[in-house]
């Protein structure tokens, strides 16, 4: 009778639910952080107007007007997201799309 290694068994990692997430803009350092819903909405219900991000950062929201700022890395390696490729660069307003072509 042959016995596998106990270096090379497989192990059974238990994976809990990933919790609902977001992305906010921190009106502070202008990067996108991810935010647990459930600690965004107890901020919000709080009034307190500041949330942490799985980074750790205390995030103040930016407007929902200004456009999203470059991703936190630490938060993407925190929550398993790769590195979200950067948003290409909009059409402004009085730009047609040929003049910008």
């Amino acid at each position: 009778m042959s016995v596998t290694p106990a270096s090379t068994r497989p192990v059974a990692v238990a994976t809990a639910p990933q919790e609902p997430t977001v992305t906010v803009t921190c009106a502070g350092d202008n990067r996108s952080h991810v935010v647990a819903q459930a600690v965004l909405s107890d901020s919000l219900a709080a009034g307190t107007g500041h949330c942490t991000a799985l980074c750790g950062h205390v995030v103040l929201p930016a407007s929902l007007a200004s456009p999203p700022g470059d991703g936190c890395l630490l938060c993407a390696e925190t929550s398993g997201a790769g590195r979200r490729a950067r948003r290409r660069g909009r059409i402004g307003f009085g730009r047609s799309a040929r003049a910008a072509s």
